[in-house]
């Protein structure tokens, strides 16, 4: 089970050290992989911070080029080079604030494997792709767009746009239908199974209802992962959930 926590564009770095100061009070389970996504200037402070614990840290985004004159972007080359393991690309606010292509993400995608980075790669329908019933083809097409047809192992999370920062999330049995049609268009393009996150609203109301889901592989915490006592008590429920399963 995977616990990926978005910290977007939050927290300074007394709220970091703060946070951390209760979360390595926490019983980690060898059952579940957790990474944490800060903003990139404290990516450095935050590896240093979890040295010796089995926290993992990832970036929020890079680029599709290792160097060059590429002003204000990340080289993945050099995320790996400070410690990062995962990155997280084509979140919906970067396809929607940044008007990032799936094109754009898949050849990010492509150059973060090549680097030993494993990407978490973000598709997600709006309320009106929702509304229309469409959002099944909308999700085909971001994934036959965004994904690259390689060996190395990544990850696809499924954040629908009008989930999140909302409070409201797919019913359970939308979830599974989702998430059963990510595996089937990813593996009809990879020949191989794909792990699936669920994003979206994530909360310690209602991750014990997300996690009786059997095909979500995991969780994309965003809002709910800033707070440190939100934050422990859904990793209590992902504990408790792996331990019993």
């Amino acid at each position: 089970m995977f616990i990926a926590a978005n910290w977007k564009m939050n927290l300074k770095k007394s709220d970091i050290k703060d946070f951390l100061y209760f979360l390595k009070k926490n019983d980690f389970s060898n059952k579940i992989k957790l990474c944490i996504f800060p903003q990139s200037i404290y990516l450095s402070y935050l590896i240093d911070l979890l040295e010796n614990t089995s926290v993992l840290v990832g970036g929020q985004n890079c680029y599709y080029e290792l160097s060059g004159p590429f002003t204000g972007e990340i080289s993945p080359e050099c995320l790996k080079d400070i410690g990062c393991n995962y990155v997280i690309l084509g979140h919906s606010e970067r396809r929607t604030h940044f008007k990032e292509s799936s094109t754009h993400v898949k050849m990010c995608a492509e150059t973060a494997l090549k680097t030993s980075l494993t990407p978490i790669i973000c598709v997600g329908e709006s309320y009106e792709d929702r509304m229309n019933n469409e959002e099944l083809n909308f999700i085909e097409n971001q994934i036959y767009h965004s994904i690259p047809n390689i060996e190395e192992n990544f990850y696809i999370a499924y954040e629908p746009i009008w989930s999140i920062g909302t409070g409201s999330i797919p019913t359970n049995n939308q979830i599974f239908k989702m998430h059963d049609h990510i595996k089937k268009i990813a593996f009809s393009i990879l020949k191989k199974d794909i792990k699936v996150l669920y994003g979206g609203s994530v909360s310690p109301n209602n991750i014990d209802e997300i996690l009786k889901v059997s095909n979500v592989d995991g969780v994309l915490i965003g809002g709910a992962s800033l707070k440190i006592k939100d934050f422990l008590a859904i990793y209590g429920s992902v504990a408790k959930h792996v331990n019993n399963n």
